[in-house]
C-alpha cells in the first residue's frame, strides 16, 4: 500500500522543493547586503515557509493526479491503487498542512498571500497545462522564501524592503520560472517515452544543484546565508538518499 502513495507524491522529488524557499531567503539577504541594510536571518519564518512549500507541492501533485484521473493511465488512481476519494482527502489534508506552519505566528500575512498564490498557480496549471504556470509555481516558491526572509530586513515590513532586495529576489524567481517552464515543455509526451521520462527526472533533480550554486553566490555577499547553504547541502543529500531508497519511484 505504501508504494502507490510514494508514486502519487513523487517522493523522490520532494527534497528539491524547500531549496526554492532557501534561495529566496538568501536572495533577500544578499540584496540587503548590497545596499547596506541591516539583516538578521529569521530562521523560524524561513523554516515555516520551507515546510509549507513541501505540502503546497504535494497538494499540487495530488490535484494533478485527480484532474488527470481519466487520462493518465499509468498513475495510481486510474490503475486502482489509490481511490479517488482517498486522493481527494489527501489533497485537502496537504492544503491544510501547507498553511498550518504559516498560521503559527512564525509568518506574516504577505507570506500567507505568497503561499496562496503558489496554490492558485498549481491549480491553474493542472487545468491548463501551461508551461509558464508550472514554472511560476516554482518561481513563486522562491518569492515565498523572499517574503518570509523580509522579516529580517530593517523593520521587518515587506513593503519597506529596499529596491535592491526585491530586484535580486525577483531575478532569482524569474530564473526558476524559466527553467521549470522549459523542463515542463521538454517533458511533453513523457508518459509514452520512458527514456524521456528518465531525462526529465534528471533535469528536475538538477534544480538542487542550481539551488546550491545560487546559495554559494549569495553567501559571498552575506555571511548570514551560510546556514541556508548548509541546509541546501542537506537537501542534496536527502535527494540522493531518496533516489537510492526508492529507485522505482519516478520524479515526474
Amino acid at each position: 500500500m505504501l508504494k502507490p502513495w510514494l508514486r502519487f507524491f513523487r517522493v523522490v522529488n520532494l527534497p528539491t522543493v524547500p531549496g526554492d524557499v532557501l534561495v529566496g531567503a538568501a536572495a533577500v539577504a544578499a540584496g540587503a547586503s548590497t545596499c547596506g541594510a541591516a539583516f538578521s536571518l529569521p530562521g523560524a519564518a524561513v523554516s515555516a515557509a520551507a515546510l509549507s512549500s513541501v505540502f503546497l507541492y504535494m497538494f499540487g501533485l495530488a490535484d494533478n493526479d485527480i484532474v488527470g484521473a481519466k487520462t493518465d493511465v499509468n498513475r495510481p488512481i486510474p490503475s486502482g491503487e489509490i481511490s479517488l476519494a482517498a486522493a481527494r482527502l489527501a489533497r485537502a489534508l496537504c492544503l491544510v498542512l501547507a498553511f498550518a506552519p504559516l498560521a503559527t505566528g512564525a509568518a506574516s500575512w504577505p507570506t500567507l498571500a505568497a503561499a496562496a498564490t503558489v496554490a492558485g498557480a498549481s491549480i491553474a496549471y493542472n487545468r491548463t497545462k501551461s508551461c509558464f504556470l508550472m514554472g511560476l509555481c516554482r518561481g513563486m516558491n522562491v518569492l515565498l522564501g523572499a517574503v518570509a526572509s523580509c522579516a529580517g530586513v530593517g523593520d521587518g515590513a515587506v513593503a519597506s524592503a529596499p529596491f535592491q532586495v526585491w530586484f535580486v529576489a525577483v531575478a532569482a524567481a524569474a530564473v526558476w520560472t524559466a527553467y521549470i517552464a522549459a523542463v515542463t515543455r521538454y517533458s511533453e509526451g513523457e508518459e509514452r517515452d520512458e527514456s524521456l521520462k528518465f531525462r526529465v527526472g534528471i533535469l528536475i533533480g538538477a534544480i538542487v544543484y542550481l539551488q546550491l550554486l545560487a546559495l554559494v553566490v549569495f553567501a559571498l555577499f552575506c555571511p548570514a546565508v551560510k546556514p541556508l547553504l548548509v541546509a541546501g547541502a542537506v537537501l542534496l543529500l536527502a535527494l540522493r538518499l531518496a533516489k537510492t531508497a526508492f529507485p522505482s519511484v519516478g520524479a515526474s
